[in-house]
């Protein structure tokens, strides 16, 4: 993808093993933010997204405790946060603001991410 201000390079792995998150975050240049799909079973800061549509067994909510946010199409009780899965300024509002905890409470991953 590519605009008058930034450009993406897609990368294949033709047979090679995923990267592990780690491996990848290394890869970027300096971000202010980093937004992640997948990777669920990593222990990081998760939004999970449950629709209706989608049939599991259990949420990672009930088990996870890095999950921080719910975005959902149901009514589901939960002590986190639940948004509606099209209320996008709510959510970009909490990820936001929970970055923004995360830099204040952790100014050395702060100065990591900044090398």
């Amino acid at each position: 993808m590519t605009s008058s201000r930034r450009w993406v390079l897609m990368h294949e792995l033709r047979g090679e093993p995923e990267p592990a998150l780690s491996e990848l975050l290394e890869r970027l240049s300096h971000c202010d933010l980093v937004l992640i799909e997948g990777f669920k079973r990593e222990e990081i800061p998760k939004l999970e997204v449950h629709r209706a549509a989608n049939v599991r067994a259990e949420l990672l909510f009930r088990h996870d405790p890095h999950v921080v946010a719910i975005a959902t199409d149901v009514g589901l009780e939960s002590k986190l946060p639940v948004f509606g899965l099209n209320d996008i300024e709510a959510i970009a509002g909490f990820v936001l603001e929970h970055a923004e905890r995360i830099a204040a409470l952790s100014p050395r991953l702060v100065r990591r991410a900044q090398r």
